[in-house]
């Protein structure tokens, strides 16, 4: 009995550990991670230069449509932008999101789909 608690102790400070240390792939995630809920342009500055310190080439690391999948957690940037938007009355900070969330969730765009040309 009292191995088992030892084990389930040393198990959920593992998890703990491994959700502590764990951070966002991307300035888009980073952004998404840090903005939801915030009330002031200060706050929402300061959670961008975070983001920016971590991920120094912003926007242009971030692939299109890199969000998509299996398990996304969202299908669209529009579905995304309501569900983490939705408790921030900070307008840059929603748009920010709501950028993060297109990049991530949207469909890359395609000439040759949109116009059926043969690659």
């Amino acid at each position: 009995m009292r191995t088992t608690h030892k084990l389930q102790t040393a198990i959920a400070f593992a998890a703990l550990s491994l959700a502590s240390a764990a951070s966002a792939d991307n300035f888009a995630e980073c952004l998404l991670e840090k903005l939801p809920g915030v009330q002031s342009h200060p706050a929402a500055n300061a959670a961008f230069q975070i983001c920016r310190g971590e991920h120094p080439s912003q926007w242009t690391s971030v692939e299109q449509g890199s969000g998509r999948g299996l398990f996304a957690a969202y299908d669209s940037g529009d579905e995304c932008t309501l569900e983490v938007s939705r408790s921030t009355p900070q307008h840059w900070a929603v748009m920010l999101m709501r950028r993060s969330c297109k990049l991530l969730y949207d469909k890359p765009y395609d000439l040759f789909d949109e116009f059926d040309i043969a690659n």
